[in-house]
């Protein structure tokens, strides 16, 4: 980012960086702020994609029907909603429901497809999803997981916020890529046009968010989904000894589905490192405090 306003003469207003929370939003901002002293980066979009994408339906969502001054709703709130529909069910029933809707927006699921019944066993779960999002779509609010379906929406729909969002943004990177969603791997194929640039930067062996919706295909496809892609491997290790790479090293190398690389550091070789049974993650750390003390 510094070296495409110090040196390429991007305006800073023109770049869109995303990242996945607000704490690497706001380091981010402040290590270009510093970089930049004296250019003035306020317009510059740094943010996490749910910031962007409230940024971006707050602006022009009424091209899909959305109010600008629609309220946000975390976890809770959707629960509390979903349980509106649904008042014969307790909340601790629904929370399991209430779960399975936001893993289905952020797969791009709608509540028929076929995938969708699969995330959750009840046969009701497909109705309980439609009732919940014709009853958020009636009080003009959105879920956290709207701000990047509907953002996916506004974007397909429109060609003219397209044409503006290509033009405001000439330069899209993503930070901790392995962790996006098919959600975000969509809304980001729109935010980019043909004359746009686009960096990722990612890690495919340290995709472990599986569980949450993320996908590791996103990362490994990126050369087919923009050609003409350049790949550069940062693969010198400036943290660990050389005896802990040589570990993680034959770890990753049996994994299945991802890019080769080749770990290396000039760091010593280190302490030979011991394997440890734990219990559970408590004990795994008495542990780790106990070997600290004694070191």
């Amino acid at each position: 980012i510094a070296y495409a306003v110090d040196v390429l003469g991007l305006p800073p207003w023109k770049i869109l960086a995303v990242t996945f929370t607000n704490k690497a939003a706001t380091e981010m901002r402040n290590r270009v702020s510093a970089m930049l002293d004296g250019t003035d980066v306020s317009e510059m979009q740094i943010r996490t994609f749910h910031s962007f994408g409230a940024w971006l339906l707050r602006r022009y969502g009424a091209a899909i029907g959305l109010g600008d001054n629609f309220t946000i709703y975390d976890d809770d709130d959707s629960l509390s909603l979903l349980a509106s529909c649904f008042p014969e069910y307790k909340k601790v029933e629904l929370a399991p429901f209430a779960k399975s809707i936001a893993l289905a927006k952020d797969m791009g699921l709608s509540p028929f497809d076929a995938q969708t019944a699969e995330l959750n066993r009840n046969k009701d779960f497909p109705r309980m999803f439609e009732a919940y999002q014709r009853k958020l779509r009636s009080v003009g609010n959105v879920d956290f997981a709207d701000l990047i379906s509907l953002s996916i929406d506004l974007l397909q729909s429109s060609a003219e916020v397209r044409r503006q969002i290509h033009g405001r943004f000439k330069m899209v990177l993503v930070d901790e890529y392995q962790d996006s969603n098919i959600a975000q791997f969509k809304l980001l194929k729109l935010l980019v046009g043909e004359r746009n640039f686009i960096c990722v930067v990612g890690d495919d062996d340290q995709s472990i968010y599986r569980f949450r919706g993320a996908e590791v295909r996103n990362i490994l496809s990126f050369p087919d989904v923009y050609p003409g892609t350049r790949i550069i491997k940062l693969e010198q290790n400036y943290r660990s000894t050389a005896n802990i790479l040589a570990i993680a090293q034959a770890v990753i190398a049996n994994n299945v589905g991802r890019h080769p690389k080749t770990l290396w550091t000039s760091n010593p070789q280190g302490a030979k490192s011991r394997l440890v049974h734990a219990l559970d993650e408590k004990e795994e750390a008495q542990r780790c405090a106990r070997l600290i003390r004694e070191s």
